[in-house]
């Protein structure tokens, strides 16, 4: 039996798809561009959508960042980035932060 909602209900790569353009994912988390359209990149250590410039800083420092499109994924990484995300980000990675734009 497949649940419409279960994270095995459709492929892994429409489902990060979908996870993409769902409104907590619109906006870096890191920067706080926004894409209407959503980001192409995950990063993987913290299963978030990244714009490209946010994509090259994780990168230098050596985390693992994913293509939307030309990656394979599997049903646990939906899971992690359903679980996750850029909300979840923003709530516990980022809660102490300054906001994005302060301090510049």
């Amino acid at each position: 039996l497949n649940n419409q909602n279960s994270p095995r209900a459709i492929p892994p790569e429409a489902a990060i798809k979908k996870l993409a353009r769902s409104p907590p994912n619109l906006t870096c988390p890191n920067c706080g561009t926004y894409s209407k359209y959503g980001f192409t990149t995950i990063c993987i250590k913290y299963h978030t959508f990244v714009c490209n410039a946010c994509k090259s800083s994780h990168q230098a420092v050596s985390h693992r960042c994913k293509s939307l499109t030309m990656s394979s994924w599997d049903h646990g990484e939906v899971l992690a980035l359903q679980t996750k995300g850029n909300d979840y980000a923003r709530r516990v990675w980022l809660a102490y932060a300054p906001e994005v734009g302060v301090g510049r």
